[in-house]
C-alpha cells in the first residue's frame, strides 16, 4: 500500500500538464493498479505512452505493474525510460534494482541500490535489498553490514532481516551469531515451528546435536511433521 500511495502522489503531481484523455487514462490505470488489476493497469499506461512518449508517470507506473507481474525485463526497460527523464527518484532505482535482482544481475542490482541509498531518505528496505545483491555476489560480510543497518533502521521489528543475517553468518560458517539471531526470532515467534526447525539445522552444523534435537522436538510439537524425520535420522543413535 505504501508503494501505491507513492505512485499516486507521483501521478497527481503530473496530471495538470496532461491532456484530458491522458489524465483519464492515468487515473484509470492507477485505479486498476490499486485494485491489483495489473494487466489492465499496464494496458492503460501503454495507451498513455502512445499519446505521449515522454510521460514519466506512465513509464514509472507501467514499470511497477510489470514488476508485480514478474515481467522483470519489461520493468527494467520502463524504469530505464523513466530515469532518462527523471534521474533523481530513488524509488525508481530501488524498483529497477529489484528487477535486476530477480534476474540474478547481482552487480547491476547493487549499483542501483547504491544510488537509492545515496538519496535523502535512508530506507531499511534499500539496505536489505543491497544485502541480497551482495549475498548473490558471495560478499556475505558486506551483506551482514547492510543488514545491521536495515535492522537498526527498522528498530528490530522486521524478522526477515534478522533471518537473512543469520543465513549470511551460516554461509561464513560463523554459527554462534547465527544461533543468536535465531534465538531472537524464536523469542518473537514462540509458536512458529519453522523458527525452531531453522535453529535446529544451525545447531546441527555447529555440532550441538542435543540442542538441535530439542528444537526439532519443539517444531514437531507445534505441527511440523518433517521434524520427526530429522529426529529419526539424527537423534536416536
Amino acid at each position: 500500500m505504501r508503494n501505491v500511495m507513492l505512485l499516486s502522489f507521483l501521478v497527481l503531481l503530473c496530471l495538470p500538464a496532461f491532456g484530458q484523455t491522458e489524465r483519464q487514462l492515468l487515473k484509470r490505470g492507477m485505479s486498476k493498479l490499486e485494485s491489483k488489476d495489473l494487466s489492465g493497469a499496464e494496458t492503460d499506461f501503454s495507451m498513455v505512452l502512445k499519446l505521449n512518449p515522454r510521460n514519466e508517470a506512465a513509464y514509472y507506473n507501467r514499470g511497477f505493474s510489470r514488476l508485480l507481474q514478474g515481467d522483470n525485463s519489461g520493468a527494467i526497460q520502463d524504469f530505464n525510460q523513466y530515469l532518462q527523464i527523471n534521474p533523481a527518484n530513488a524509488e525508481a532505482y530501488f524498483h529497477r534494482g529489484n528487477a535486476k535482482l530477480r534476474l540474478e544481475d547481482f552487480l547491476g542490482a547493487m549499483l542501483d541500490f547504491n544510488t537509492a541509498i545515496k538519496g535523502k531518505r535512508k530506507e531499511d528496505r534499500y539496505f536489505q535489498a543491497r544485502a541480497q545483491a551482495k549475498s548473490g555476489l558471495r560478499d556475505f560480510r558486506g551483506a551482514i553490514s547492510d543488514l545491521d543497518k536495515a535492522i537498526k533502521l527498522s528498530n528490530k521489528k522486521k524478522t526477515p532481516y534478522i533471518f537473512d543475517r543469520a543465513m549470511a553468518y551460516i554461509n561464513l560458517k560463523d554459527f554462534q551469531p547465527a544461533i543468536k539471531d535465531l534465538d531472537f526470532i524464536v523469542s518473537l515467534n514462540p509458536s512458529d515451528p519453522s523458527s525452531y526447525f531453522a535453529r535446529a539445522s544451525i545447531k546441527l552444523s555447529a555440532g550441538d546435536l542435543d540442542g538441535a534435537c530439542l528444537d526439532w522436538s519443539k517444531a514437531g510439537e507445534l505441527g511440523d511433521v518433517n521434524a520427526y524425520t530429522m529426529i529419526q535420522e539424527h537423534c536416536n543413535n
